[in-house]
């Protein structure tokens, strides 16, 4: 099934990044034609990762939306960093875990003795990722977290806007942030922060990786007992200036290096960083070798 898959969805993508799909709507029965073959594509399906840090784990994922992750093309740099970094045995938190992409492969390199504890605020996403952990037969070492990770607890929880059609763009909605390109419902999430997740009993982490649009100063802020005793490593997408203001204010408070991945529109940026002390120019070099 996923061969057959694999060539419907080759071809319909090769027809229309060649122009043939322009060609051939002039024909209404061809027009229809593939219309049927988006309306294949377009729905839930289990298949295995071709490539990447997560490659041959199974997800279930809508395409072709969500084909990036199918191919284990998403962030090829973060996928790098992660892999040079993690060890058997390490414990990694991965902030804002989507479905897995990322969590699935680190949790393979963890491995029996490691852990891996994925947050995720979106309902949805929190259900195909527990189901992507359990169909991977990853359940012992991966931890699927129902939160968003911010700067304070709310037992009320906390305003969260849902991505539209991409549910990996959705946010907290608070203090001021807002998810960069989040356009979907506002939803109501439990909120935790580092420092009192792992105060109740979770692992300290020696990796912590945040994507959460927007909101990264404000989960660094919820850490502060870790980040000032533990000194994990942090790799951080960062989608604006101000936060990335924040941030570096915050790096210099902390006395951590950073390295960063700058694209030429300039955000969204990629920050790696370390405490003083460790190889940080060790990590980078492993990473554009891995």
């Amino acid at each position: 099934m996923c061969t057959f898959y694999d060539f419907i969805y080759r071809m319909y993508f090769a027809f229309k990044k060649s122009g043939v799909e322009r060609l051939l709507r002039r024909s209404q029965r061809a027009g229809r034609g593939l219309d049927q073959v988006k309306r294949l594509i377009r729905r839930n399906l289990w298949v295995q990762v071709q490539s990447g840090l997560s490659q041959g784990m199974w997800m279930q994922l809508r395409l072709p939306s969500e084909g990036e992750y199918w191919r284990g093309t998403h962030e090829p740099h973060v996928q790098s960093a992660i892999s040079a970094a993690v060890r058997p045995g390490s414990v990694v938190y991965d902030i804002g875990a989507h479905l897995g992409s990322m969590a699935l492969g680190t949790a393979r390199l963890v491995g029996d003795a490691g852990r891996v504890v994925a947050f995720e605020g979106d309902p949805e996403n929190v259900t195909r990722l527990r189901d992507n952990a359990s169909r991977n037969g990853l359940k012992d070492r991966l931890q699927v977290v129902h939160a968003a990770v911010w700067s304070y607890n709310r037992s009320e929880g906390i305003c969260f806007r849902r991505g539209q059609t991409v549910r990996s763009q959705g946010g907290v909605e608070a203090n001021g942030n807002r998810p960069v390109v989040g356009s979907g419902e506002v939803i109501n999430v439990p909120t935790v922060t580092l420092d009192n997740f792992i105060a109740a009993g979770g692992p300290v982490p020696q990796l912590v990786k945040i994507d959460v649009e927007g909101g990264e100063y404000q989960v660094l802020r919820g850490g502060a007992n870790l980040f000032a005793s533990q000194k994990p490593l942090i790799i951080a997408e960062i989608h604006h200036r101000q936060a990335a203001e924040q941030v570096s204010a915050w790096l210099e408070e902390y006395r951590y290096c950073s390295g960063w991945n700058t694209p030429p529109e300039g955000f969204p940026r990629y920050l790696f960083a370390w405490p003083t002390g460790y190889d940080g120019a060790g990590w980078m070099r492993s990473s554009a070798n891995t």
